[in-house]
């Protein structure tokens, strides 16, 4: 005999499920734009690359730094470029290994030391302001850029005088630890999204492994609301540029090797950009594709759909708890499973996303101007 459904028990599926529904959302919105939308063709190389500007704030970064810098020269940018290394006050030999790696790779770079602790925001703005060239990238002491990536973003920024600032894809640099293969797949979707928004006209979902823009274009990064990437992005298309997501270069990032490092700064990141986020909402008023389409839905993403979703999953736990206790709990208990052994499966890494988004939401009005070191990652 099939089982009777209750008023209470349906009322408990019905809501779960609606919330469910409305929460995801979006992201089908964005699944089918993935599918089904617009693409861009990579961007041509131009006749001649300008020289560039790079800033990178730095904070007790001895263990990477040397590192970091000979990445960059490497790279062989073909315009040349200078390096202003930001430090924030550091308490280890950060600057002066700087120096000595200025010197044996031969490329121009200078230290700016900060007399009291600024923070990330505000030690860019320091950099961008003494930038001698015209065309600025922005990164971190933590990542490293793989062949062509510069040669990539500034690609683009030239091709389309309407592209104000351009950011390139990030991904996990270790391999065989826990923690990467969640992120690699998490990143998977982040970038196609982001490409996607870009195609059509912007994304603020900006990395800030690696971004580039014009002066003139940004002049300054948003020091107190927001993480200093989307304000970057935000800036652009707050003056009517195209902010753009370069999904063909692409930057390795150091992750923290275990979950609990991970957890942390995947929180603190959630919640810069969801500060940024609400700090830019007059770009609503915009006549343009990403302020009546692209924005409010990633708003709905960000605040919204986090709750609805645990919400509904809990409501629709709670109907089949009462319809048939031993199928809840089984079905909860794999849901843990699921993201405590396999965080790398795409279910498990979404599930996960949204818990760091709806921490992230319970963290804002904290001040998150001031960052600690990500040289020692754990």
């Amino acid at each position: 005999m099939p089982f009777a459904c209750e008023p209470y028990w349906c009322m408990l599926f019905t809501t779960g499920a609606l919330l469910f529904v409305l929460g995801m959302l979006p992201y089908g919105v964005y699944a089918a734009g993935i599918a089904f939308g617009r693409r861009t063709d990579a961007p041509p190389a131009p006749p001649a690359y300008p020289p560039i500007s790079i800033v990178i704030p730095a904070y007790n970064e001895a263990a990477v730094i040397r590192g970091r810098i000979e990445n960059i020269a490497a790279m062989a940018y073909p315009g040349g470029c200078e390096v202003l290394l930001v430090d924030d006050r550091s308490a280890d030999a950060t600057a002066g290994i700087a120096r000595e790696t200025f010197q044996h790779t031969g490329i121009a770079g200078t230290v700016l030391h900060n007399d009291e602790r600024m923070g990330t925001n505000r030690s860019f703005n320091r950099g961008i302001a003494q930038a001698v060239h015209d065309t600025i990238v922005t990164t971190g002491a933590d990542v490293y850029f793989a062949p062509g990536a510069l040669e990539t973003v500034v690609a683009r920024l030239l091709s389309d005088p309407r592209i104000g600032a351009v950011c390139a894809d990030m991904l996990p640099r270790q391999g065989g630890i826990a923690t990467a293969g969640m992120e690699a797949t998490y990143r998977s979707m982040y970038g196609r999204m982001c490409a996607w928004e870009s195609a059509h006209d912007s994304t603020y979902n900006f990395n800030g492994g690696l971004v580039v823009f014009r002066r003139g274009v940004v002049e300054k990064i948003r020091e107190r609301k927001g993480a200093d990437d989307a304000n970057t992005a935000f800036e652009a298309i707050r003056k009517g540029f195209r902010a753009f997501y370069e999904i063909r270069a692409v930057v390795y990032e150091d992750i923290p090797e275990q979950r609990r490092g991970q957890q942390g700064q995947k929180i603190r990141r959630a919640t810069r950009l969801i500060e940024a986020t609400l700090a830019n909402l007059d770009l609503l008023r915009q006549q343009r594709p990403f302020s009546r389409f692209f924005y409010p839905v990633r708003i709905a993403m960000l605040i919204a759909s986090p709750a609805l979703i645990f919400a509904g999953i809990a409501l629709l736990l709670a109907g089949l708890a009462l319809l048939i206790p031993a199928a809840a709990g089984v079905l909860a208990l794999a849901l843990l499973l699921l993201a405590v052994f396999r965080p790398q499966h795409a279910a498990a890494t979404f599930l996960i996303s949204q818990y760091y988004l709806l921490a992230g939401l319970l963290r804002l009005g904290r001040d998150m101007r001031v960052w600690e070191s990500t040289s020692a990652k754990g």
